[in-house]
């Protein structure tokens, strides 16, 4: 983990961060921990845990199906941001996978009446153009697409889902299908997450990667570049004229230092 000190400036930023000839640049503008910005070409989400608080009726999901099956819930648990296909084989190989990972969706679905975005999240989205974003998650469509609607986010042009990938997290094939998509590097885009094993599927791919205290511990999130404690801390301006929709993700306050909570 790159700690930002505050009388490090623009080029201690570089040698940490090693980006200076990257698309996301580091700069410090003033002598306090803030004011940090990044330029980018597009912004890449995780869904559950970020975006939506979808968390409490997925663990309530699979701890029921570790009870059904006689399994630890908290071994279960610990792996819940692999696919559920990956899951289901870890723990129950000799079921369909598919046919019992339909049947939790199902099961959830019917369960869920309101899901609550995280704060912050929608008036990010609504500043980003519709080309610049994308969702890398390791649920399926269909229920990606449903947590979306039901907490009035919208869906993305690049949405990333289980589908689309042979592995989940922390493998980086999904982060860097998304940056193909998108039609950018990866290392020119900003990713966000809020797990371990999604830090290291964005970091492997390629991406600068920040981390949301919404679902973990920052001692937890030391792989990332940097740790955030809400959507809201984050700034966003376009810069207008730029190819393929350049934008500055700027800090409105301090930056989480790790070392404060090892």
């Amino acid at each position: 983990m790159a700690f930002l000190r505050k009388q490090g400036g623009r080029r201690l930023g570089e040698k940490r961060f090693g980006y200076r000839k990257h698309a996301v640049e580091v700069e410090n503008h003033t002598s306090q921990m803030g004011a940090f910005h990044f330029d980018a070409k597009a912004m890449v989400f995780d869904l559950d845990g970020v975006l939506v608080d979808t968390m409490p009726s997925i663990r309530a999901a699979w701890t029921q199906w570790a009870i059904d099956r006689n399994l630890a819930p908290a071994d279960v648990l610990a792996s819940i941001h692999m696919t559920g296909v990956e899951l289901v084989r870890r723990f129950a190989p000799e079921v369909d996978p598919l046919a019992e990972v339909r049947r939790i969706s199902a099961g959830q679905a019917s369960t869920e009446t309101a899901l609550a975005r995280f704060d912050g999240s929608l008036e990010l989205l609504e500043i980003l153009p519709p080309g610049r974003w994308a969702i890398v998650t390791s649920a399926r469509q269909e229920p990606a697409v449903r947590h979306l609607t039901m907490a009035g986010l919208p869906v993305p042009h690049v949405l990333v889902t289980a589908e689309h990938t042979p592995r989940g997290k922390p493998d980086p094939a999904g982060y860097r299908l998304a940056a193909e998509r998108l039609g950018v590097e990866a290392r020119e885009c900003i990713a966000i997450e809020d797990s371990p094993g999604g830090v290291r599927a964005a970091r492997g791919a390629g991406m600068f990667t920040l981390a949301v205290t919404n679902t973990h511990e920052p001692s937890e999130l030391r792989d990332a570049h940097a740790v955030i404690s809400s959507l809201t801390d984050l700034e966003v301006s376009l810069r207008p004229g730029e190819d393929l929709g350049g934008m500055s993700v700027r800090w409105k306050h301090r930056v989480e230092d790790l070392r404060d909570h090892a």
